[in-house]
């Protein structure tokens, strides 16, 4: 059962390839069996017509002498009936007569039993008989009866069995390697067969993959007829994803403009009378910015702006010299590794909100030093920012992405930038994880979508 479940669970490819390396073994063993079948069906005709032959010649040879005993007119030992134990022997008995060829030497062979046939009766025609031994040698029989005058007498005519099965055997010799080459050459074939009709299917899997990666927006149509209402199928879910995004943008683009009105109003009530320190008034004009951002993003989907490719080294850069100034009394060394060919399929502002969040934690907590670093792996570019502060506590680092958890109230933040970071980084399709660093440090990892070259 454990077998048959993993035959089950197989590929295609090997169900067919199984099933059809089945078959034409089968199919090679059968067709070699009705073949050697044949050759000894042939084989045996043969050797039927040559002994009915020495039948009629006995028949026809046959007479009376002037003493009234039956002889034969002309001598009938011709080769091989002329070689002593040959197992190719005549004899004509009856009542008071016994004839027997050369090779016999005077022995005679028993009248074997027949099988009754009423065919062979009526015409008189030579019919098989059982099997008989001479000698140590099994013989191949063939009886027939002649009238002489007025007497009846038996003709059994004689075929060594070797002369029925070794034509058949060295035929048999031939005919398997032949079979096992055919055999191999049609498998061969049917591997081929499988590999050439399974490429559309593999063709298939590489488009889906390349639409999950961002390089295709939706499947071109199949060559192959079986497979166009699967491909169908998948654009239609294609098309219903981009639009169930774009509607959820547009409903976080309606929520934005909800929002947008009551802190403009909230903007305008502040002053220096009730906000001296103007704290509150920074936090609302963050807000407000935000709520600008999401807005234009929204209105950039609405519109149909898809495709697009950020540059990763200039957002960097421009990243780096903002928080080194935000940070400047820290003082920290930046090492940034970054191909200046690598892009992301990203939003410039999005990337900016992802890795801005992301570095700024790092200066946030770094000690010295903070690394930056970015790599292409396959349709996805990785990019990793290290930094050598304290690290988290291993059960911190889920609790990190939860909307508004602070893991230190003693450092500024809001505990919502973890949580932008990682629904922007899921939207486009890529993941961020947090890794401690040996001895000290912390490692985030950034996966997403490499731009399409245009």
């Amino acid at each position: 059962m454990r077998r048959l479940f993993r035959f089950r669970r197989s590929s295609i490819a090997r169900r067919l390839a199984g099933f059809s390396v089945i078959f034409v073994t089968a199919t090679v063993v059968v067709a070699s069996l009705i073949l050697y079948l044949i050759v000894a069906g042939v084989v045996r005709e043969q050797i039927d017509q040559r002994l009915d032959t020495q039948i009629d010649g006995l028949r026809s040879a046959l007479t009376i002498n002037a003493a009234g005993d039956v002889v034969l007119s002309t001598a009938l030992d011709g080769p091989p009936f002329d070689r002593r134990g040959s197992g190719w022997y005549w004899q004509v008995s009856g009542e008071q007569v016994h004839l027997t060829s050369r090779s016999l030497a005077g022995e005679p062979i028993a009248s074997p039993p027949r099988p009754f046939d009423w065919r062979h009766i009526l015409s008189g025609t030579p019919q098989p008989a059982e099997r008989a031994g001479l000698g140590g040698e099994t013989l191949y029989l063939r009886v027939a009866e002649a009238a002489v005058a007025n007497k009846t007498v038996e003709i059994i005519v004689s075929a060594p069995q070797s002369a029925l099965s070794a034509p058949a055997r060295r035929a048999l010799l031939w005919l398997v390697p032949a079979m096992v080459l055919l055999g191999i050459v049609l498998v061969g074939g049917i591997f081929l067969q499988v590999r050439y009709g399974l490429r559309p299917l593999r063709q298939l899997t590489f488009d889906v993959s390349s639409i999950s990666a961002g390089n295709l927006q939706r499947l071109p149509d199949s060559d192959v007829d079986d497979l166009r209402p699967v491909s169908g199928e998948i654009n239609r879910l294609v098309d219903q994803n981009v639009q169930r995004l774009a509607e959820t943008r547009l409903h976080f683009a309606n929520l934005a403009h909800g929002l947008k009105t009551p802190v403009a109003n909230l903007l305008l009530a502040l002053n220096s009378i009730n906000d001296p320190d103007n704290e509150m008034r920074g936090l609302v004009e963050r807000i407000d910015q935000r709520i600008r951002h999401h807005l234009a993003r929204a209105r950039k989907t609405a519109a149909g702006g898809t495709g697009v490719a950020t540059l990763l080294k200039p957002r960097v850069d421009d990243l780096v010299l903002v928080m080194s100034r935000i940070y400047a009394e820290k003082e920290i060394t930046v090492e940034c590794n970054i191909d200046p060919e690598l892009a992301v399929a990203c939003a410039a502002e999005d990337f900016d909100e992802i890795l801005g969040n992301l570095i700024d934690n790092a200066f946030k907590w770094a000690g010295q030093k903070v690394g930056i670093d970015a790599r292409s792996d396959g349709a996805m570019i990785v990019m990793t920012i290290e930094d050598d502060g304290p690290g988290m506590a291993e059960a911190a680092i889920v609790e990190a992405f939860r909307p508004g958890v602070r893991l230190d109230e003693t450092v500024p933040g809001d505990g919502f930038g973890l949580t932008i970071a990682s629904e922007l980084v899921q939207l486009y399709g890529g993941t961020i994880t947090l890794r401690n660093i040996d001895p000290v440090g912390l490692r985030q990892s950034v996966a997403m979508p490499k731009a399409v070259a245009s």
